[in-house]
């Protein structure tokens, strides 16, 4: 049997649907993914489950039925999760999300279940496990710490990550230097109690973390679903991961 991954998703609420809107009704709130996440976790032998933002009391039985999670990229995460009050620079939050997605990855990480964190995910499991945010980069660590580069195509690398050896990373890879596209303008300050930075781009960001106390939790700054069809190399993140989901549910390849 195939391991069903859990995939968090894009919440918009009535503000985004509705009148004017591409999608829904007024006063409709949706949940919305891309399918580059679906179409990488499927290439390498996982099933993708879409995962609404549910009840607290509806995570320890949804975590019961899935054999692994992927923490997807989007909005900002919201500075008082960390202790921060926002600054007039933060991008859009998604509260609904954030308080989901905290709750979500704090009881999977009791579980040890096999963990995917990509852009945003790198940074919910971060802040989950007591970690901080530079809120802008460009702003708090100074204007050449530039990584929105969206004026790229999706699969486009854009600068290089140089990546610890002693890695979960590297193995997956196999090479200490990646070219890596990148659309983020924030990124960690304060490691999560746990984790270890596997990966860092030239001007010193961290591009990556990995747990030194799970199984298996990977997370990285960049967008491996976007260039995952194009670049093998990517597309051995999403094969390294599944392998280590089929590993602990004993599921054959």
């Amino acid at each position: 049997m195939k391991p069903l991954i859990g995939l968090t998703g894009y919440y918009l609420d009535q503000s985004e649907t509705g009148k004017n809107r591409q999608r829904g009704l007024p006063g409709q709130d949706m949940a919305m993914f891309s399918y580059d996440y679906a179409r990488s976790i499927e290439r390498a032998g996982g099933i993708p489950v879409m995962l609404p933002i549910l009840e607290p009391s509806s995570i320890g039985k949804l975590l019961e039925r899935l054999d692994g999670l992927l923490f997807a990229g989007g909005a900002d995460v919201n500075p008082l999760h960390y202790g921060e009050a926002p600054k007039a620079y933060l991008g859009s939050v998604e509260e609904e999300r954030d308080t989901f997605e905290l709750l979500l990855a704090g009881q999977a990480l009791l579980r040890d279940m096999p963990i995917f964190g990509i852009c945003r995910g790198l940074q919910i499991l971060n802040v989950a496990q007591g970690g901080s945010l530079y809120q802008d980069l460009q702003q708090e660590m100074g204007p050449e710490h530039f990584h929105a580069h969206e004026q790229y195509r999706k699969w486009q690398a854009t600068h290089t990550v140089r990546i610890s050896p002693q890695s979960r990373l590297y193995q997956a890879v196999g090479q200490s230097e990646l070219m890596v596209n990148s659309y983020h303008h924030q990124g960690i300050k304060l490691l999560g109690n746990g984790f270890a930075a596997t990966a860092h781009s030239a001007d010193g960001v961290i591009e990556a973390i990995e747990s030194q106390t799970h199984r298996f939790v990977v997370a990285v700054q960049w967008h491996p679903e976007m260039m995952s069809e194009k670049h093998p190399l990517q597309q051995q993140l999403f094969d390294s991961f599944i392998r280590q989901v089929r590993n602990r549910c004993n599921v054959p390849a």
